[in-house]
């Protein structure tokens, strides 16, 4: 059973969020080590911006594509309220979203947030440019992508104190950027989802997100465990999603396999196969896993 796979697999069937990202000014060279006259084996290296993306995404469309958005651009001209030229941005956003191109949507969806500045405009640029991040192929465009979402992420968080999902995709794209940009500690996105920890201890949000960190870029099961234990007994009391529940199940099951708990694996199959009823081929996959651990043990 590959738990990368699967989880990718559930996390992408609960996605609501779109995500993509392009930079607000984030303009600059290298500094020359050169005195003046002198000559380099190599040009400083011009920082990507979002001219540069916007420039190369227009180049790429095919004729049909560069109509359509053509048009777009003459009815966001026309609009004469701030509410229908947001709509316009946010097809636009939405074009280049289907097309592929992310941060290009992102940098739209940026412009809806920017003339409406609601917590969930700027939230969901925010997440925009996060998927624009994980979908990025180059550093460059993933250091782009991860700053514009944490700048329309913090945004929303001042709009919407309350609101602490805008709190966790923070501290999580301060992760992905550290990752990208030896400038940025990893500490700093760990300091804050503690920090979240402390001030949310029985939030479902909070516990799923660290207990995801735990087993997937740690490893750490062991760590992972009591977190996923906390949200199951949480939904004891409280409505929590079956998608999460059916996240936390299968995470347990890698967790008691470790301890070698046949009993509390078997328990926890049994609960990904109920809650996996809507997802047939998921289903199927968890029944044929079960089996098969049956079998081995």
């Amino acid at each position: 059973m590959n738990l990368s796979k699967l989880q990718i697999g559930i996390i992408t069937s609960s996605l609501f969020l779109l995500l993509t990202l392009v930079v607000l000014g984030l303009m600059g060279y290298t500094v020359p080590s050169t005195k003046k006259g002198e000559t380099t084996k190599s040009e400083p290296k011009e920082l990507l911006t979002e001219e540069i993306v916007l420039a190369e995404a227009r180049n790429s469309l095919d004729s049909s594509q560069t109509v359509w958005l053509a048009e777009l651009d003459k009815e966001k001209a026309q609009a004469t309220t701030t509410t229908k030229e947001a709509e316009v941005l946010k097809l636009i956003s939405r074009t280049w979203f289907e097309y592929g191109n992310y941060i290009v949507s992102g940098y739209y969806a940026r412009k809806v947030a920017e003339l409406l500045d609601t917590g969930e405009a700027w939230g969901i640029a925010g997440t925009t440019y996060g998927m624009a991040y994980k979908a990025a192929p180059k550093n460059d465009q993933k250091q782009l992508a991860a700053r514009q979402a944490i700048s329309a992420l913090e945004r929303a968080k001042v709009l919407e104190p309350d609101t602490l999902q805008h709190a966790l995709n923070e501290g999580l794209m301060y992760l992905e950027l550290s990752a990208v940009d030896a400038s940025v500690m990893p500490m700093k996105g760990v300091k804050m989802l503690q920090d979240l920890d402390a001030k949310y201890p029985n939030n479902v949000m909070v516990n799923m997100t660290l207990a995801r960190l735990s087993a997937t870029r740690s490893g750490d099961l062991a760590k992972a465990k009591p977190r996923l234990e906390k949200v199951l007994a949480i939904a004891e009391n409280e409505s929590v999603s079956d998608e999460i529940l059916l996240e936390a199940n299968y995470f347990l099951i890698d967790c008691y396999k470790q301890e070698k708990n046949k009993e509390k694996v078997l328990f926890h199959y049994d609960n990904t196969i109920r809650l996996s009823a809507s997802m047939s081929s998921m289903q199927e996959q968890m029944i044929r896993a079960k089996q098969n651990y049956i079998n081995n043990n």
